[in-house]
């Protein structure tokens, strides 16, 4: 059917009517639909004898059968419903050639609606606002049979059998976490599953005691209003279930362990592999059930503040949450959409170590140490090109690759839990990094390495592996990934070059995490902070490639200037090109970041940033959203929390996101490696495959310095006048 082709008649139903508006948005044409789902839609849109009943079966089916048709469909009923993330406020949209509306971007626009004054009488009056009552996620044990909550006081039985008993709704005073719980956050649910009536949510639990099914995931339904319930309908579909086919709670077994002792699980509840909520609870376990028992839940882990709309970004095949449990130590929890993964627990001490070998290793990469004492310096080890021979790549990856094996080691250490992470990420994959707020310790995903290697054996190279890199700077997996033996080395092995690792900032509340950055309908503007202790050839040449990829660029070398003009009229980008400082006491600069410089004495703190803030001309950061890249040198800065504090700071002051790396580099290099990630960038990419691309596009030529720069930012993130 043309898309050009008037419908003959009026729809017939509902559903008909939103279906031709999805034909005629640009979700339509969106490269995840497949041909098969438009084709089967627009056979379906044409057919004329087929009652109400079939119809929405065979759409049904489209929405099962045809990739990428439920996440279109699921995207084009938040459109319908939100109109641009105006919650409350559904309406119709418009079909081919209909002057009522027309479709823009992310929303149905009804302007000339208003404009005309023509009456849609298709649009549902939106319903009155009413006050969103709090729920609660409710957690309890129960005897299976009786289905009764056993008291908190009360000892598990070594090797009995229980229930986990599970629902979000008003807070129960048999919940184990009445009193002291946190409201479900509901805020990011786009509410556009079963037709706009609620939203499907999945239920994990993971405990080295206690044993549950291996790798299950339980659907939860949660409706507008109102407590979850579980039914025999498919997850994702509409419900087809009467009400008394529904349960009121979701009832997980499990078995008690044979060895008396404290008992604990983990319990996630998820929406399309983005973590919405967890709770830790503890039991005791005795040889026979009886008195003595104590068994707890908190929450300890509620959606970051800011992460809104959820079906608009993409879905995450695996998603891992650092958090901080209450004896102080680092807690990692692994989850996918299959269910969960791996949890680990890290003192600080450890999670400094793995950071200080990590950062030494990539530092060992780039340079090399010479002199003694006062005369001990850092040579730069890379070519004029920024590149190396394959004889120094190797030795490079090598070394790399036996940490990143370590590292792998460390969140996955049981042989089972390797083997499901190995399964749910062999594909190449996006993975969200949901890091608390003020959580500055951090881990290096990207050095990850999931082959299997031994310590002292020398490691075979992958030659598809290698040539693949030649061959096509956007592949994300080896095409001889299925013959990786022991000890192989292979670039695809490497996280950071297989998946996207996205590290969204924890944003102010009421706000979203950003999918778009900068202006709209004009080319982009570059701020820029320059240091002048740089090689002034290099930052001219490098500030001249800048200038003829932007609109504009402006330069500034004292921290006034700069202060005035992001106040002022800031870029869509900022760009922080100079050195990275140590905080100095003697000037109270007490800081958990590294201090930027710029000038020649110049230093600007995380603190500083927010006392700018007070100024009311940093209200147009909340429109515009610059995107931050801090390519600032270290000074051989090992410190794990070097750029967190500007991260955190910059997202707080509505930054889209910043751009950072994690060791010393080269002026070269940092040059070479900004330029082509700001081509990307203004070719249209988005930031994860803008960032893959230019990793590797250097270790085509043996360099992984790649794997220094990493982005606290949705992967999706892009320059808004590109998108």
């Amino acid at each position: 059917m043309p898309h050009d082709e008037a419908y003959a008649r009026p729809p017939r139903w509902e559903l008909e009517e939103e279906l031709r508006a999805l034909r005629a948005s640009d979700l339509w044409h969106r490269p995840e639909l497949s041909d098969d789902a438009r084709e089967r839609w627009e056979a379906l849109l044409a057919e004329q004898d087929i009652d109400r009943g079939t119809f929405r079966l065979r759409h049904q089916e489209i929405l099962i059968e045809c990739r990428g048709a439920n996440d279109t469909w699921a995207r084009f009923q938040f459109r319908l419903r939100f109109l641009d993330g105006r919650r409350g406020r559904p309406g119709t949209a418009p079909q081919p050639g209909d002057a009522r509306g027309v479709v823009h971007g992310n929303a149905v626009d009804l302007t000339d609606v208003h404009r005309t004054g023509i009456r849609d009488t298709g649009i549902r009056k939106p319903k009155p606002e009413t006050r969103r009552v709090e729920r609660f996620l409710n957690l309890a044990v129960v005897w299976p049979l009786s289905r009764e909550t056993v008291p908190a006081d009360r000892a598990l039985a070594s090797g009995g059998r229980y229930e986990l008993r599970v629902d979000i709704g008003e807070l129960s005073s048999q919940s184990l976490l009445a009193g002291q719980a946190p409201p479900f956050p509901e805020e990011p649910l786009p509410h556009t599953d079963d037709a706009g009536r609620g939203d499907w949510l999945e239920v994990t639990v993971i405990s080295e005691d206690l044993s549950f099914p291996t790798g299950a995931v339980y659907p939860l339904f949660l409706p507008r209003t109102g407590r979850s319930w579980v039914c025999p309908c498919a997850p994702g579909l509409p419900h087809v279930c009467a009400p008394g086919h529904r349960g009121r709670h979701l009832h997980i077994a499990f078995l008690a362990p044979e060895e008396p002792g404290p008992a604990r699980m983990r319990v996630y509840v998820s929406y399309r592999g983005n973590q919405l909520q967890s709770a830790s609870l503890t039991a005791v376990v005795a040889a026979g059930e009886g008195a003595g028992g104590a068994t707890t839940a908190v929450v300890d882990h509620t959606l970051t503040p800011g992460f809104t709309d959820l079906a608009e970004l993409p879905v995450r095949t695996a998603g891992v949450r650092v958090g901080r449990a209450a004896d102080g130590t680092m807690t990692v929890d692994v989850t996918s959409q299959h269910g969960p993964v791996a949890t680990f627990w890290l003192g600080d001490h450890q999670v400094r170590d793995v950071l200080e070998k990590a950062r030494a290793a990539l530092l060992d990469c780039h340079a090399v140490r010479t002199g003694e004492g006062e005369n001990r310096r850092l040579e730069n080890a890379l070519d004029p090109d920024n590149g190396k021979s394959p004889e120094a790549l190797l030795h490079d990856m090598t070394k790399l690759a036996r940490l990143g094996w370590s590292f792998f080691q460390m969140i996955a250490r049981g042989r089972r839990e390797r083997a499901a992470l190995m399964r749910v990420l062999r594909e190449p994959a996006q993975i969200q990094i949901c890091r608390e707020e003020h959580q500055y310790l951090v881990f290096p995903w990207g050095l990850l390495y999931d082959i299997p290697v031994e310590s002292g054996t020398p490691l075979t190279p992958c030659g598809p592996g290698w040539r693949q890199v030649q061959r096509d700077a956007t592949a994300r997996s080896c095409p001889a990934e299925g013959r990786h033996g022991l000890n192989t080395l292979c670039p695809y092995g490497f996280w950071g070059y297989r998946h996207y690792i996205e590290h969204p900032p924890s944003v102010p509340r009421g706000h979203r995490l950003r999918l778009t950055a900068g202006r709209t309908g004009t080319a982009p503007v570059l701020t820029v902070a320059r240091g002048n202790r740089l090689d002034e050839r290099l930052a001219d040449r490098h500030l001249t490639v800048l200038r003829a990829g932007f609109r504009q660029v402006d330069v500034y070398d004292r921290r006034d200037a700069l202060r005035d003009a992001l106040v002022g009229d800031p870029g869509d980008c900022v760009y922080f090109y100079g050195h990275g400082r140590r905080p100095r006491a003697a000037d109270n600069e007490f800081s958990s970041a590294t201090v930027l410089e710029i000038g020649h004495t110049d230093r600007i703190l995380p603190q500083d940033l927010k006392a700018w803030a007070v100024d009311e001309g940093w209200d147009r950061w909340d429109e515009l959203a610059p995107l931050v890249f801090l390519n600032g040198c270290h000074t051989a800065d090992r410190d794990p929390a070097s750029w967190l504090g500007f991260v955190d700071a910059f997202t707080e002051l509505h930054a889209s996101g910043v751009i950072g790396t994690e060791i010393t580099v080269d002026q070269a290099l940092a040059g070479e490696f900004a330029e082509l990630f700001w081509e990307a960038l203004l070719a249209g990419q988005e930031v994860g495959p803008a960032l893959h691309g230019v990793r590797m596009r250097l270790l085509r030529k043996g360099n992984v310095l790649g794997l220094a720069y990493t982005a606290y930012c949705s992967a999706a993130l892009r320059l808004r006048a590109t998108a």
